[in-house]
């Protein structure tokens, strides 16, 4: 009976109110509730008052001052155009990019490389040696293209040196002699050898001899001591080299290793039966820098058709102006922007807490996993569709619970990048952030300078079905 007298009294005194219905959003194309039964909630409520010893008073004041919602998950609309963006990084890559290479929408992309080279063995030749000849090792490292006909790389040498600590775009250029130190015509096999485990244990070389003026005018240094000695005096005399295709070379874009590209200078002496060489190389480091020389790719991009309009920076197409198709490609600046014409309405006049929001996007059907893009980014963006930047560079999101860049690999059987932007979608939603929506972009990495950049050491590409973007969003409204 004394129980039975204290619950009475506290529900005499607890003023419960009603389940209030949410009224249905509009302007979302799905929407799915996931709550659970109100009554077992007031079950476990009550059953914490008949428990309690405290006064009525004091029972449940703050639980009833704030109405907590059900919990809801929506797919958002995406409203998606392809658009072209500034400053294209292409300083220290990975690879030097020669040739062209055409497609029937994003057009042809045109690249030649700027690198610098030097030796690390002294030239230890003499008055009396011979010069044999001046070969040149091109290790291929990736192509996109036609392969099956024939180009042409002429090489010539700078006239104006390279500087690591310069920034390197694909509209940069550097002064270089007219004269030809170097030519080849060949068919472009770039296929890797496989171990059994499938590692590459060989890359396929381009190999031709290079002018024999110029190969005897290296042997000739080795009087310079500050020349022969290789490093800096080498670098002084010599700035480097540009590897470019003859214009009337079309087909594929080829994709030359550093690492494993290198020049070997033949001699010997009279009356001595060792030949003697030394090498010149492309990629040079040290226990202090992980790469001394510099190189940049140049790459030109002439759009065409449905993408003509992207000419300057900012400039957009509409998917709708593409068959429902939106492109990403390294190296001309291509980009995809997403948007999100009705993500506030999800808000309403009420307060949301995004649980876990995903951006799904998913690449046409028919693409070839070797030659699309393997990994995508998000940049900040504003009306205008340039990317936005801070101290560091690119201003980019970031991975959730983290601080790296925020990056999607493809799934190849899906054939989908997802995205986890929960505190992105929140920010968008609270406010922080202009809902003006995101670039996306190849996968960012860090310059010497520790600056972030968008990888751009290819043409690649990905085409994004825009129908098949998702902004998927598992939320709950607070009301206080």
């Amino acid at each position: 009976m004394r129980i039975t007298a204290v619950s009475n009294r506290l529900l005499m005194n607890i003023n419960i109110k009603p389940l209030k219905t949410l009224p249905t959003m509009t302007s979302i194309s799905s929407k799915k509730r996931t709550w659970k039964c109100p009554a077992i909630k007031w079950v476990g409520i009550l059953s914490l008052f008949l428990a309690s010893c405290d006064t009525p008073k004091e029972i449940g004041d703050d639980l009833f001052s704030v109405e907590v919602g059900l919990n809801y998950s929506d797919t958002v609309t995406i409203k998606s155009s392809t658009v072209l963006i500034d400053s294209i990084y292409t300083g220290s890559p990975n690879t030097l990019l020669v040739g062209n290479y055409t497609h029937p929408v994003l057009g042809t992309a045109e690249a030649a490389a700027y690198t610098q080279l030097s030796n690390i063995d002294t030239l230890r030749a003499k008055s009396t040696s011979v010069f044999d000849s001046l070969t040149l090792r091109l290790a291929y490292a990736n192509y996109q293209g036609d392969t099956t006909k024939t180009q042409t790389i002429s090489v010539y040498r700078l006239l104006d040196s390279l500087n690591r600590g310069t920034d390197y775009f694909a509209n940069s250029a550097v002064r270089n002699d007219a004269s030809l130190v170097g030519r080849h015509t060949f068919t472009p096999r770039p296929i890797r050898s496989k171990a059994i485990n499938g590692d590459s244990v060989r890359l396929d070389t381009l190999r031709f001899r290079m002018s024999d003026t110029f190969g005897r005018e290296l042997l000739s240094k080795y009087a310079d001591v500050t020349v022969g000695a290789g490093s800096k005096g080498f670098r002084d005399y010599f700035p480097g080299m540009l590897f470019k295709a003859s214009a009337t070379s079309t087909g594929a874009l080829i994709g030359f290793n550093p690492g494993y590209s290198r020049m070997t200078l033949y001699y010997h002496n009279p009356g001595d039966t060792t030949k003697y060489n030394l090498d010149y190389y492309f990629s040079l480091s040290n226990a202090l820098y992980p790469e001394l020389l510099a190189r940049f790719n140049q790459i030109k991009s002439t759009k065409s058709g449905a993408l003509a309009a992207l000419q300057n920076p900012g400039n957009i197409v509409s998917s709708t102006a593409t068959s429902g198709i939106t492109y990403i490609q390294a190296g001309t600046g291509v980009a995809t922007k997403v948007e999100f014409p009705y993500l506030l309405n999800l808000k309403g006049n009420r307060n949301v807490a995004v649980n876990k929001a995903e951006l799904v996007l998913t690449a046409a059907e028919n693409i070839d996993l070797q030659q699309t893009i393997g990994q995508l980014s998000i940049v900040e963006t504003n009306a205008t569709n340039r990317t936005l930047r801070n101290s560091y560079g690119l201003k980019y999101l970031l991975s959730e619970g983290g601080s790296s860049v925020l990056t999607a690999a493809i799934d190849p059987g899906a054939k989908t990048y997802t995205f986890n932007v929960t505190t992105a979608v929140q920010s968008l939603l609270v406010g922080k952030q202009p809902n003006t929506g995101w670039l996306i972009t190849p996968a960012l990495t860090a310059n010497s300078a520790g600056n972030t950049r968008i990888i751009n050491e290819s043409a690649r590409f990905v085409p994004l079905q825009a129908m098949k973007a998702r902004l998927k969003i598992y939320y709950s409204y607070i009301a206080k």
